[in-house]
């Protein structure tokens, strides 16, 4: 193709006709359109014309996505959890009933408005094994992370877990700091481990307690109710001093969240 017929084809084309190029810039012009809709590994070239021709690389708006989704990702291999739903949105959450209806409206309402500026409950989410609340809360994160929000979504079982091997690898620390200081945390299926007097008192009261302080939203999801979860909390103990220390973290959390209860009717 000769210089003649390369600058007809930029000239003819709607995104470069009215530039301005000498022979090197036009060679430049043209290699970009030969390339212009080819993506790889999640990048798009576009053409710089200010303040010199050039071709540059950007993500693109499925790679951008990926890597937001990745830090949600990263967060949840901190704490070996495996509870991540990729594919979770809160429109196809499934609605039969007006407790789902309404859980959806919150979830959908909280996404739309959320400012990291602007205090917002988090929701406690109540109800029984498979009516969609880990599915919700993943729901909620994936929209979240999409729009650079820092969320950390933990597995509690998975947490005392990891709390417990982070004494003996002195990772610990920095793992309770995520944990209290993370723009969004969600704690899934709370009430289902049964945790020692140590964790309640020593990692979780204070992790809430600081959340409460700073004004960070905090969800959960459990399968027992307020009072259910207190008495989970007080390791079924008679003594006064478990129940109090038990009450003082549902405090915390009545605090930190809007109470919710899905309907305990299953999956098909």
């Amino acid at each position: 193709m000769s210089l003649k017929d390369i600058r007809d084809r930029v000239k003819n084309d709607l995104e470069t006709k009215d530039l301005i190029l000498d022979d090197n810039d036009l060679m430049i012009v043209d290699r970009y359109l030969n390339i212009r809709n080819q993506i790889k590994d999640g990048y798009k070239p576009i053409l710089k014309t200010d303040p010199y021709i050039e071709i540059v690389y950007i993500p693109t708006k499925e790679r951008l996505e990926e890597e937001k989704l990745s830090k949600l990702k990263n967060n949840l291999l901190v704490f070996e959890s495996d509870i991540y739903l990729q594919d979770a949105d809160i429109e196809n959450f499934e609605i039969f009933n007006d407790e789902r209806e309404k859980i959806k409206k919150i979830a959908l309402d909280f996404v739309k408005n959320y400012d990291e500026n602007v205090y917002q409950k988090g929701l406690y989410i109540y109800g029984k094994y498979r009516t969609g609340k880990t599915y919700i809360l993943s729901a909620i994160a994936n929209h979240l992370a999409k729009n650079d929000c820092q969320v950390l979504l933990v597995f509690m079982p998975d947490l005392v877990r990891t709390i417990k091997q982070g004494i003996s690898d002195g990772t610990m620390e920095s793992k309770i700091n995520l944990l209290k200081q993370t723009e969004v945390l969600m704690i899934d299926d709370i009430g289902g481990e049964n945790i020692t007097a140590w964790f309640r008192d020593e990692i979780l009261l204070p992790i809430l307690q600081y959340r409460l302080s700073a004004k960070l939203t905090t969800f959960f999801s459990s399968n027992l109710d307020y009072n259910n979860l207190t008495q989970s909390l007080s390791q079924g103990s008679k003594t006064e001093h478990d129940f109090v220390k038990a009450v003082r973290v549902i405090q915390r959390i009545r605090e930190l969240t809007t109470y919710i209860k899905l309907d305990d009717k299953q999956y098909k």
